[in-house]
């Protein structure tokens, strides 16, 4: 007797968030988080790429050869 209607809780957003999407229905609203996911794993991705080219290079193994020596080969 209408018990789905007391177990059922409102989410509430962000202010900025809820100016923003003020006006979607929940269709436009799920496109507009499918947007964001993508988004926020294109920024992860991107952050860790960042972080991995400010590591240093590894020293070469090999070491740097004269070229006089160079020639004798």
């Amino acid at each position: 007797m209408g018990g789905s209607m007391k177990n059922r809780k409102r989410v509430t957003l962000e202010p900025d968030l809820e100016a923003d999407v003020a006006f979607l229905n929940a269709y436009q609203r799920r496109a507009l988080a499918r947007k964001f996911e993508r988004w926020a794993h294109q920024l992860r991705l991107s952050a860790t790429i960042l972080l991995a080219e400010q590591k240093p290079k590894p020293k070469p193994s090999l070491r740097a050869v004269c070229p006089r020596r160079l020639r004798l080969n």
